[in-house]
């Protein structure tokens, strides 16, 4: 009983590892052809970098190709550039396409996936409208500096009530008391006499000779003083001279 317990288990055992547990088993890779850069219309120079998917349950090969022209036709001539066999690619490099060997234009690009039970009938995927401009090569657009946040409003308190700061006003001198009609002639007339006096011109020429003029006539009438004194002294010594005369 106990053998055949052991017998069983021996067999049992056998089976699984030569099935193998589901939880095992190996992904099963589908039939995938994609290519994801570059894309339909874009614009290529230098050396590119294709990505892709290139899987298949059975794999033989793949292989990149590209032609002249804006889309496939009956009569595309197409040229391998990349033939990689037995590799399945997720999401990754599938190849270089080194577009300084041919002329500037417009170019039409292809993935074929081959499997081994499938070889007359690959998966294909195009990419078409591509152009090619190595003599221009498409500048970087330089990203545009940030806008700068406008500074924050200085707030005062908990209410962050906004603070306006106001300038002083200009201080006024206190109007002048207006002074009565006569104080006005005599203010008008003092500051045209002191206007006068500052601004007139001294005319010394004239100075002199009106000082000269009045040096001669004080002198004159000194000498008329003079003459007036001699002429009084001399006659009273001729009527002193007189009234002594009958007593001498």
């Amino acid at each position: 009983m106990h053998k055949r317990i052991l017998v069983v288990g021996m067999v049992l055992a056998v089976i699984l590892l030569t099935v193998g547990s589901p939880g095992w088993a190996a992904p099963q890779f589908q039939a995938r052809s994609v290519i994801t850069s570059p894309t339909d219309g874009m614009i290529v120079s230098g050396v590119v970098n294709v990505m892709g998917i290139a899987t298949h349950p059975n794999m033989r090969f793949y292989q990149l190709r590209y032609a002249a022209g804006p889309q496939p036709t009956g009569e595309t001539q197409w040229v391998d550039f990349a033939i990689v066999e037995g590799v399945q690619v997720e999401n990754d490099v599938l190849a270089t396409w080194d577009t300084t060997i041919i002329p500037d234009g417009q170019y039409t690009l292809a993935l074929a996936v081959w499997g081994m039970d499938d070889a007359a009938s690959p998966y294909v995927f195009f990419v078409t409208h591509l152009t090619v401009n190595n003599a221009q090569p498409v500048e970087t657009p330089t990203p545009e500096p940030p806008t700068p946040e406008p500074m924050p409003t200085a707030v005062v308190g908990p209410t962050a009530t906004p603070v306006t700061v106001e300038q002083p006003p200009t201080p006024t001198s206190p109007p002048s008391p207006t002074p009565e009609e006569g104080e006005v002639e005599e203010m008008t007339t003092s500051s045209a006499e002191e206007e006068g006096g500052f601004k007139l011109p001294i005319d010394f020429a004239e100075l002199r000779a009106a000082f000269l003029s009045g040096g001669k006539l004080t002198l004159l009438l000194f000498l008329l003083w003079a003459l007036y004194m001699f002429v009084k002294a001399l006659v009273r010594w001729l009527l002193r001279q007189r009234t002594r005369g009958p007593w001498k």
